[in-house]
């Protein structure tokens, strides 16, 4: 309010300031005029007619100061002309002048500059302070004209009655056209703008008061229409958060215009929480029942591995303990994290989930963690893995008995010529050689068969695929050749060797290469394509047949437990489900490739440094 009023009041001080200074001005311009015309009839009329009366009369060197001089003539009609308006000063002054009262004084000179340095401005106007007192001036330079030289030339050309006025014991230097002096009119501007500065300050008086009362009248208003009910609405608030009332409790104010619609919205939003507030809670229990009613141990822990939340089975494991590494690993890949691990005391297998919680900018700020015994699962999937090998053993059985027959039919007939004393020493020492080199064939074929039947949790070691898929390719040659199948084998040299179970990844290569058998039992072309390259951080493997290959309505069931098209008796289903579960405890994948003729499945799995490497990831 004083800020508008105060700028209102000076831009209206502004306003009539320069009004009463143009006035002043134009008040200023009409006496310079006057005194110029009046200095003009001096000089140019009535001083050549006295002169012409003086010669006339006979009289010379005469001189009427009253009459004659444009000076003094102009002094004394202004001290006339001050008796009306006291405040106009009108000054005819030079630095070298007749009489000594019109000489410079100090600020004179400081106009006589001006007129110096610009001869091409004849008037000067504006501000100057004087005698600590501030004035408006309109000034111009009076410079010498021909008339002039009377008094102010040679001294033998003055009036001799002039000295009786002034007495002047030298010529004057000036030439026509020089500055000789400076003619002025002044008028003091702080008596204008006092009275300038009283209206004004009425005016902002006036308007400070006049505000003040529109404010004070808009205050009851508003204070009536809006801080009123608002205070209400607020005081409603405050006791909803202090819990004094309910959100059922609604804010009694019956009006009909914005302030009413707005309190109506407000009690519709009020009851709305409160059904919703009752849905939550009923929602929030029951998840505490659920989360209380899950046997697996469950916790909700943030990103410093304090645990928030915890079910009843968490707090009664006694793998309560929450893992730095693996929290962290989840937080930098923002990806769930499993891990499996065996408690050597409890002789238990467990299975350790963590899943991240994200916030809004998707960033991860708690994990979920947990903890599932798995014993019986890996027991139960021994036992699988432990039936399909024997499966794959059985249909194996023919192959290994016609590879362990006809070493032995060897042997027997080369005992039976040593038993004939018609044989010499060095061909005796020869069929024991060949003895020695069936039995030792029929120990590996034993060996290999008891290796590949033993059941086992995951051994890793460092191994080449190449070396794996060559073995049992040996393993199943009697078995390839009485099908009549051509084995193709594309084997990559510089493929790396990466550590994984020998024995598991075996059986799995092994069941693929049945399957492949099997389905090319009716096939006129029969080729077994097995393939192994190195693909970024994979390495791949890969078998294909030229059999009927699979109808795209089963396609999506292979890999399901007990899913066969075999005859019975000829397989278990389990085949492809257990070989899955053995890829992705290596941390690879298995599936059915795009063929244009057979099936084609593809086994793929990473190249990792180190053997200490966690495995299971999601």
């Amino acid at each position: 309010m004083i800020l508008f009023s105060g700028l209102l009041s000076l831009g209206f001080y502004l306003h009539l300031r320069d009004r009463v200074i143009s006035n002043t001005y134009e008040k200023m311009n009409i006496v310079f005029t006057q005194m110029d015309a009046l200095g003009k009839y001096v000089m140019y009329h009535l001083r050549p007619t006295i002169f012409e009366i003086f010669y006339e009369a006979g009289i010379k060197d005469q001189f009427i100061l009253e009459a004659m001089s444009t000076t003094h003539v102009r002094k004394i009609v202004m001290e006339y002309f001050k008796e009306h308006f006291p405040q106009v000063t009108f000054e005819r002054v030079s630095p070298n002048p007749i009489n000594p009262e019109n000489r410079y004084r100090d600020f004179h000179y400081t106009l006589e500059r001006y007129f110096i340095d610009e001869p091409k401005n004849f008037v000067w106007r504006g501000p100057m302070v004087i005698d600590n007192e501030e004035y408006l001036i309109i000034a111009r330079g009076i410079y010498m004209e021909r008339p002039c030289f009377l008094c102010h030339g040679a001294l033998k050309d003055r009036p001799k009655s002039l000295a009786k006025y002034h007495l002047v014991k030298a010529d004057f230097p000036w030439q026509e056209g020089d500055l000789m002096g400076i003619e002025l009119v002044r008028y003091p501007i702080a008596e204008a703008l006092s009275e300038i500065r009283a209206q004004v300050g009425g005016i902002f008086m006036i308007s400070i008061l006049s505000t003040s009362f529109l404010l004070l009248v808009l205050e009851g208003l508003f204070y009536s229409i809006f801080i009123k009910p608002l205070k209400n609405l607020n005081a409603h608030f405050r006791a909803l958060r202090e819990g004094k009332i309910s959100l059922q409790t609604k804010v009694q104010e019956f009006r009909k215009d914005e302030i009413g619609e707005l309190i109506d919205s407000f009690n519709e939003l009020s009851s709305h929480l409160y059904h919703s507030q009752r849905t939550i809670y009923e929602n929030l229990k029951t998840l505490e029942t659920l989360f209380e009613s899950i046997t697996h141990p469950i916790a909700l822990i943030n990103r410093c591995c304090q645990i928030e939340v915890a079910n009843s089975a968490f707090k009664e494991s006694p793998h309560k303990h929450c893992r730095m590494d693996l929290v962290e690993l989840v937080i930098y890949t923002k990806k769930p994290l499993r891990v499996e691990f065996f408690d050597e005391k409890e002789r238990k297998h467990y299975d350790l989930a963590l899943y991240p919680v994200f916030d809004r900018d998707g960033e991860v700020i708690r994990v979920v963690q947990v903890l599932q015994d798995i014993t019986e699962k890996k027991l139960l999937e021994e036992r699988l893995i432990l039936t399909e090998k024997l499966a794959a053993i059985g249909q194996m059985s023919a192959g290994l008995a016609h590879e362990i027959n006809n070493p032995l039919s060897g042997i027997l007939l080369l005992i039976r010529q040593l038993q004939k004393n018609k044989v010499t020493e060095e061909e005796r020492r020869y069929y024991y050689q060949l003895i020695e080199e069936a039995l030792l064939k029929i120990q590996k074929l034993i060996r290999e068969l008891l290796n590949f039947s033993r059941s086992s949790s995951l051994k890793i070691e460092r191994v080449s695929l190449n070396r794996i898929i060559e073995n049992l390719l040996e393993l199943s040659t009697y078995l390839l050749d009485r099908e009549g199948i051509r084995v193709e084998l594309n084997l990559d040299p510089d493929l790396p060797e990466i550590y994984l179970d020998k024995e598991k990844i075996e059986q799995v290569i092994l069941n693929l290469i049945l399957n492949a058998v099997q389905a090319m039992e009716a096939s006129v072309e029969k080729k077994l394509l097995i393939e192994t390259k190195k693909c970024k951080d994979k390495v791949l493997v890969i078998v294909a047949d030229t059999g009927p290959g699979i109808p795209e309505e089963i396609k999506s069931k292979i890999f399901d437990p007990f899913f066969t098209t075999k005859p019975p008796g000829k397989g278990t289903g389990l085949g492809l489900s257990v070989s899955v579960a053995i890829v992705e405890k290596h941390g690879g994948r298995i599936y059915l490739d795009r063929s244009e003729r057979g099936a084609k499945f593809v086994i793929e799995l990473p190249i990792k440094e180190d053997h200490k490497l966690e495995m299971n990831r999601d």
